[in-house]
């Protein structure tokens, strides 16, 4: 078992910020899960340690504080899972995928990265959703 970082690249339509960050938890999922988000240029943003967490399903950590996107940039979302055993599921990002202004685009997306620390998730394979994503607040108009 490995320790890796796994995420998902993204980007927003309208402006606003990401307040939390979220993942999906599987069995065997075990340790400390530390959740980053990066920018365009490979820059960690924001980290939260997840703490609470349920034995499997939904896990949330709020942002000390939340961190305004710009529209159009790439971002991307990931967790640190220190024993592995994260949830997957390959090819399910082949296709753009938009949920109101948000949008993961399809193909080269689901990013891991192995090693011990974790690190800006860099690569991909077979389009595979890792089920992590984030808490966002459009701005106010």
């Amino acid at each position: 078992i490995l320790p890796i970082e796994v995420g998902t690249a993204f980007s927003t339509s309208v402006a606003g910020s990401v307040t939390a960050i979220r993942f999906y938890k599987g069995t065997g999922n075990t340790g400390t899960h530390t959740g980053s988000l990066w920018n365009s240029a490979g820059t960690r943003i924001a980290q939260v340690t997840f703490t609470n967490e349920t034995a499997t399903g939904w896990q949330t950590a709020t942002l000390p504080t939340p961190v305004a996107l710009t529209p159009g940039a790439t971002y991307v979302v990931s967790y640190y899972a220190p024993n592995g055993r994260y949830s997957s599921t390959p090819a399910a990002l082949t296709q753009s995928r938009t949920v109101g202004p948000l949008t993961a685009p399809g193909g080269a997306n689901g990013r891991y990265r192995y090693g011990a620390g974790g690190g800006i998730p860099n690569r991909s394979w077979n389009s595979t959703n890792y089920f992590v994503d984030v808490r966002f607040r459009p701005a106010s108009p």
